[in-house]
């Protein structure tokens, strides 16, 4: 399949191929990976009905380094995760199909369609009123923006950036700890995207709490990339202003801009049409021919979050 360039996800064919001479893959080897990928998911019972697209393995192969055992597993993870997340991938359509929704409401969200470097910047910032915190909406939109990404873009690494500007303890206690491990254990174990950088902002008193929050959920390597920052200034140190929003000093829309579009992106008959049909990126769990699941290790468990 060939996919257009997209015009909120702009990436080169040389940008592309860079992802692969970094791995050391040719596209020979990839191109017999993916059909050896897709043979092995014919013969798993609970994957044979799952829309598993050519380019979906492509992407998931590069993320896994051309190791074709690893993709499989993170491919496997990947249905499995978004089977057992289902109040996050299925509502989506109930959302899409309703025009009074509006799918962004109470937090700001950004994709650079510039490449910084051959890396993909997420930004994101909240309204300070934590009551309008709804996280089980905040992590379906992530997840679908993933899935725009996955259809349009490639599988480069990430910077992401918080604005945590008016953002405080009653926050972090919204954030219900079962949907985040659930949505951490789709990214960490399967997606596999790398994240590169994190940079906190607007938080200088406020950041150690957030770090030492997500100490309790995400691997320790990544918790060391994590970057705070007083002043945006010093954010831009890091990434030139080119590549960041007006909110940052930078050159550029703003995040309510770039949160404005991705709205009228999503409701666009071709984006939604793709969103919806990427609700059936899940496997059957009950046709798996190994042991059950347990989900209780995939959810965790909690019994107290504190935040020295």
């Amino acid at each position: 399949m060939h996919l257009q360039e997209h015009q909120m996800f702009l990436y080169t064919e040389e940008d592309k191929q860079a992802e692969k001479k970094a791995i050391g893959l040719k596209d020979s080897v990839l191109e017999e990976d993916v059909d050896a990928t897709l043979e092995w998911v014919k013969t798993q019972p609970h994957l044979s009905e799952a829309l598993i697209e050519r380019h979906i393995v492509e992407k998931f192969l590069i993320a896994g380094k051309g190791y074709r055992e690893k993709t499989k597993k993170r491919l496997d993870n990947f249905y499995k995760h978004r089977c057992l997340s289902f109040e996050l991938i299925q509502s989506r359509i109930a959302a899409l199909s309703n025009p009074n929704i509006k799918m962004w409401s109470f937090f700001r969200q950004a994709v650079i369609p510039k490449l910084y470097n051959g890396k993909r910047i997420i930004a994101i910032a909240f309204s300070p009123d934590a009551s309008a915190l709804d996280t089980e909406i905040m992590y379906r939109n992530f997840i679908l923006t993933f899935d725009m990404r996955l259809r349009y873009d490639y599988m480069f690494s990430d910077i992401w950036i918080l604005d945590l500007n008016g953002t405080g303890l009653s926050h972090l206690l919204r954030l219900n700890p079962v949907l985040l491990q659930k949505v951490v254990a789709m990214y960490q174990e399967s997606i596999g995207i790398h994240v590169k950088q994190i940079h906190c902002v607007n938080a200088p008193i406020f950041g150690h709490h957030v770090v030492n929050f997500m100490k309790k959920f995400v691997k320790p390597k990544l918790i060391d990339r994590i970057i705070i920052h007083e002043t945006c200034e010093s954010l831009q140190q890091h990434v030139p202003k080119e590549y960041l929003p007006k909110d940052f000093g930078g050159e550029q829309p703003s995040l309510m801009e770039f949160t404005e579009q991705l709205e009228r992106e999503v409701r666009s008959e071709k984006t939604k049409s793709v969103l919806i049909d990427y609700c059936k990126l899940v496997s059957d769990e009950s046709k798996r021919p190994r042991e059950e699941y347990d989900e209780e290790c995939i959810v965790g468990s909690f019994k107290k979050l504190d935040f020295d």
